[in-house]
């Protein structure tokens, strides 16, 4: 009874042992990964702040039809209706 008894109490230690090594990995894991996303440079196309996509004085609707009007597949997709 005593040796059954020592054998689950190392099997219990042996199992918190490892679950807790595979823990900490994990947690290394994701701190190094989201501090190295932190160092990259962040991709900028290249816009100021008080610069938009759309002029002043037009609106999407315009930028829409100009694009229809420039040639074969050179505008912007629009949807088609099934």
């Amino acid at each position: 009874d005593f040796a059954e008894g020592n054998i689950h109490h190392k099997a219990l230690l042996i199992s918190v042992t490892v679950c807790s090594i595979l823990l900490l990995l994990i947690i290394l894991f994701f701190y190094f990964r989201y501090k190295r996303q932190e160092t990259r440079p962040r991709y900028s196309i290249g816009l100021e702040q008080d610069e938009t996509y759309i002029p002043p004085g037009e609106s999407l609707k315009d930028l829409i039809e100009q694009s229809q009007s420039s040639g074969s597949g050179s505008g912007l997709p629009l949807l088609v209706r099934k």
